[in-house]
C-alpha cells in the first residue's frame, strides 16, 4: 500500500511539471525523495515545510540547496539523483574516467564522475547523446523520464566498470543496491599531532558535539559521535577546510529493505607474467604498523592488499599473527587450524588449512595465514575454523585473495559499514561473489577497517575507518 501511495504521489507530480513551464528545485526534490520511497513531509527527521529543508537537516543530498523556487539545472539534477542513490563514492572513484559527452570538461570533476556513473548503470538515467548541456534547466521530458529511472533503479541497480591502469592488471568494479533509510552522520579528521587533535576536540565540546581522539602521534585523528543533524557536520567541515585539515565524511544508515542493501566490490586480476606477488611492509618490516599507501611507497607495489591478521601494541608496533614468510625468512609464527597460502617463485601456489598430515603450505617460499579458506578447487570450504559466527556470518568490509580459473592471483575487496554505500558481506555472500568472477581458490584475509585495495597508487575503496588503518604487511604485485 504504501509503495502504491509513493507512485500514486509521483504521478501526480510528473502530471504538474509537464504542464509546467519549468522544473522548480523545489518539484524536482518532492519528485525525487518520492520516486525514492522517502515520505519526506512525515518523516520525524524532516521538521521542515519543504523538500530542501529535509535534505539540509538529513543530508540524503550533501549540497547546500538554495532558492527553491527557481528552476533545476541538468547538473544539479544529475549531482542530487546520484547522491540520492548513495553512489557519491563511485562517482568521484571515476570521475577521471571517459564519460563519452563532448562537453564533459564544462562539469567538475565529481559531476563528471557522476555522469560516467549515470550514463554507465543499469537502468541508465541519461542516455549517452554527445553533449550533455550540464548549465541548461532541466526539461519536463528529462524529468518525467529521469523520475521514472530513479524508481527502477530503486528496486534494481547495478554498475560495473572495468579499469586498466597498468599493464596485466585489470580492476572491476562492482556496485549492486540502494540505501532504503535515512542517514546520520560521522565525520573523522586525521592527519594531525596529537596537540592539534585535542585543539579540535575541545573546540567540537565546545560546540556541543562529542567526539574522541584516533590514532597517535603524526597520524592523530578525531571522529564525531553520531551526527543526526547534517548541519553540525556541515559547520564542522568548514572548520577543517579552513585549517587544511584532511577529514572522511561517513554515513550511518540502516536500510530497513534488506533484500536491495547496497554491496560494493572491487577484483584485481593480476597477470603473473607481468607480476610477482610478494608479502610487503614498510622500511622497518611487519612488526611496525603503517598504512598501505606507505607501503606501497617502500614497496613499489603495482597493485596491493591488506594481507593476514596482526596484533597492536603500543607505539605504532604490532606483530603477524600467524605464519608469514618472505623468500624463505619467516615473520611469523604457524597458528594451528587456520588457512593459509604458500607459493613458489614460478607462481605455484598452495591454498588449505594445515593439518597433522599435511604441512605442505607451510613449506613454499612464501607463506600467508589468514583465514577462512574459501574456495578449494572452485567449490567452497565450507569451514569455519574456529572463528566466531559474529565474524563470519555478519556483514563486514572482508578482503580475499585467490586464483582464477585463467591462472590469473585476484585480490578482491568488499565495502562495508556504510549503509548507504556499502553494507559490507559474510564469508559465504564472499564466497559466492569469488565463484561469480570464476575464482577457483581463495583464502579470507583480515577485513573490516584493515580492508583496502591500491592500484596504481589509488585507493580503490571506502575504509571504513574514514581513513587508512595502520596494519601489519600486505600483498603486494611486483613488477617483473
Amino acid at each position: 500500500m504504501k509503495k502504491l501511495r509513493h507512485t500514486y504521489i509521483l504521478l501526480i507530480l510528473l502530471l504538474l511539471c509537464s504542464q509546467s513551464e519549468a522544473v522548480t528545485k523545489y518539484a524536482f526534490l518532492s519528485g525525487l525523495l518520492n520516486a525514492r520511497g522517502i515520505d519526506w513531509s512525515s518523516s520525524p527527521e524532516a521538521e521542515y515545510d519543504d523538500p530542501g529543508g529535509f535534505m539540509l537537516r538529513t543530508g540524503y543530498i550533501t549540497d547546500d540547496i538554495t532558492n527553491l523556487d527557481s528552476p533545476v539545472t541538468r547538473r544539479e539534477a544529475l549531482r542530487w539523483c546520484i547522491q540520492s542513490l548513495g553512489l557519491a563514492f563511485e562517482a568521484d572513484l571515476l570521475s577521471d574516467y571517459p564519460s563519452g559527452f563532448t562537453d564533459a570538461n564544462t562539469l567538475s570533476g565529481f559531476e563528471r564522475g557522476c555522469l560516467v556513473v549515470a550514463s554507465n548503470m543499469n537502468p541508465q538515467l541519461f542516455d549517452k547523446t554527445g553533449t550533455f548541456s550540464g548549465k541548461s534547466a532541466l526539461s519536463n521530458q528529462d524529468y518525467n523520464s529521469l523520475m521514472s529511472r530513479v524508481m527502477q533503479a530503486s528496486s534494481h541497480l547495478t554498475l560495473d566498470m572495468i579499469r586498466n591502469p597498468l599493464d596485466g592488471i585489470r580492476v572491476f568494479i562492482h556496485r549492486e543496491g540502494v540505501p532504503s533509510g535515512i542517514p546520520s552522520w560521522r565525520v573523522y579528521a586525521y592527519g594531525m599531532n596529537r596537540e592539534t587533535a585535542n585543539n579540535v576536540r575541545n573546540l567540537l565540546k565546545s560546540q556541543g558535539i562529542e567526539s574522541s581522539l584516533t590514532g597517535g602521534g603524526s597520524n592523530s585523528g578525531v571522529r564525531t559521535a553520531k551526527l543526526e543533524d547534517f548541519n553540525e557536520a556541515r559547520r564542522f567541515i568548514a572548520f577543517l577546510n579552513f585549517r587544511k585539515i584532511r577529514y572522511r565524511l561517513i554515513p550511518i544508515v540502516s536500510n530497513p529493505k534488506t533484500r536491495i542493501v547496497p554491496r560494493f566490490w572491487v577484483m584485481a586480476a593480476i597477470d603473473p607474467s607481468y607480476w610477482k606477488i610478494l608479502p610487503v611492509a614498510s622500511g622497518s618490516g611487519p612488526n611496525t604498523l603503517s598504512p598501505l599507501s606507505r607501503i606501497v611507497a617502500h614497496s613499489g607495489a603495482g597493485a596491493a592488499i591488506n594481507a593476514g591478521f596482526f596484533a597492536v601494541l603500543k607505539g605504532g608496533k604490532g606483530y603477524p599473527i600467524g605464519a608469514l614468510k618472505v623468500a624463505g625468512r619467516d615473520f611469523g609464527q604457524l597458528y594451528e587450524g587456520r588457512g593459509g597460502l604458500g607459493w613458489n617463485d614460478d607462481d605455484e601456489a598452495l591454498f588449505g588449512v594445515p593439518t597433522e598430515e599435511d604441512y605442505s603450505v607451510y613449506e613454499m617460499n612464501n607463506v600467508i595465514q589468514a583465514g577462512p579458506l574459501l574456495l578449494d578447487g572452485g567449490i567452497p570450504a565450507h569451514s569455519e575454523e574456529d572463528f566466531p559466527s559474529a565474524f563470519t556470518s555478519a556483514r563486514h568490509p572482508r578482503s580475499a585473495v585467490g586464483i582464477n580459473s585463467s591462472g590469473q592471483w585476484v585480490f578482491m575487496i568488499v565495502d562495508g559499514r556504510n549503509g548507504m554505500h556499502s553494507s559490507g558481506a559474510t564469508i559465504s555472500e564472499l564466497t559466492e561473489i569469488l565463484r561469480g568472477q570464476q575464482v577457483t581458490y581463495a583464502l579470507n584475509l583480515d577485513g573490516g577497517g584493515s580492508t583496502e585495495l591500491i592500484v596504481d597508487g589509488r585507493i580503490y575503496n571506502s575504509p571504513s575507518d574514514g581513513y587508512e588503518r595502520n596494519i601489519s604487511y600486505a600483498l603486494g604485485a611486483i613488477a617483473r
